[in-house]
């Protein structure tokens, strides 16, 4: 079998995990997880993890963290080559999926490994909340360290700026030291999912109301006055902060409040995780030109397609290419 790989990404709740395993049925494919949330063991129902040891489905990377402790991107494309190299064995095929956006990108761009910067990001975040700061100065002291990587983010994008700022103060080195190269750990299929954003949104509201009724408070009770609390709240997983919050101070809030909040938050993150795909989408292609390795990129709307009519087409070009 020749070397491939099926990457499948999108926003939350667009139904990624299902095209994943419809996929997976059609070409012998075991899955690997690529959602932060659903690695860590005592995370379920507010990271929507599948009940993936039932699948029939061979599922990787999911409750592969017992502690409260960061997994940088680095240490998961290490971790995914093993895995697909293992798959391919198998006379398998390894099939990525998951919303964590910087974890699929370092599938596609080999990042180098810097020491967890996680403390400063979060002091800068919380600077620009409290309003002592805000993303004119922070680019503005970019410029000053390193001009180059500061042409290339936009001087609103808070996000890509302070994440530049920490790498400096981790490294002392400029942050444009460490752009990432275009290295995708094999051939691949790279598959985005999409919906109307009318549908995504109904589709997230509701995903957040099963949450709730799934037992995510008893969840989060459980996670109350542990290491877990406050790596939870640095590590700001939607809805787990705000919930951590009502469960310390139940009388003081509206439940219905909070699921709305939440519900508001996913959304936006949802708007996130489209921005960043559409970006990298646009990255794979035209790094994809000039690259020797076999690449195909493709997306696919799962409120219109016909979506057993896709997998079946895509299925074919799959084992063709692997026959």
């Amino acid at each position: 079998m020749k070397n491939h790989i099926i990457v499948i990404s999108g926003p939350t709740a667009s139904g990624k995990s299902d095209l994943a395993l419809n996929i997976a049925q059609e070409v012998h494919g075991e899955i690997i997880n690529a959602d932060i949330g659903s690695m860590y063991v005592p995370l379920s129902v507010g990271t929507a993890k599948p009940a993936w040891k039932s699948e029939i489905i061979t599922h990787h990377l999911f409750d592969i963290l017992d502690q409260p402790v960061n997994f940088t991107v680095v240490q998961f494309r290490a971790l995914v080559q093993s895995l697909i190299q293992e798959i391919w064995s198998r006379g398998h095929v390894p099939i990525i999926v998951g919303g964590s956006a910087f974890y699929i990108k370092s599938l596609f761009f080999r990042q180098h490994e810097i020491a967890d910067s996680s403390d400063i990001v979060a002091r800068l975040e919380q600077q620009v909340a409290q309003g002592l700061v805000d993303s004119l100065a922070l680019w503005n002291k970019l410029c000053d360290i390193d001009f180059e990587r500061a042409q290339k983010i936009h001087y609103q994008d808070t996000y890509r700026i302070i994440r530049a700022l920490a790498i400096f103060e981790v490294t002392g080195q400029k942050p444009s030291n460490f752009e990432q190269v275009f290295d995708p750990v094999s051939s691949f299929y790279f598959i985005i999912c999409k919906r109307d954003r009318k549908d995504l949104y109904e589709r997230i509201d509701a995903r957040v109301h099963q949450m709730m009724n799934n037992g995510w408070l008893k969840e989060i009770a459980a996670l109350q006055k542990t290491e877990w609390q406050n790596f939870l709240i640095a590590k700001k997983l939607i809805g787990y902060d705000d919930l951590l919050h009502y469960a310390q101070n139940e009388k003081q809030s509206d439940l219905s409040e909070v699921v709305a909040t939440i519900q508001q938050k996913t959304r936006n993150y949802a708007k996130r995780q489209i921005i960043f795909l559409n970006k990298l989408e646009k990255d794979v292609k035209n790094h994809q030109k000039q690259s020797k390795i076999s690449g195909f990129v493709d997306d696919i709307n799962l409120t219109s397609c016909d979506v057993g009519l896709y997998i079946k087409g895509l299925s074919n070009r799959i084992l063709q290419t692997l026959s």
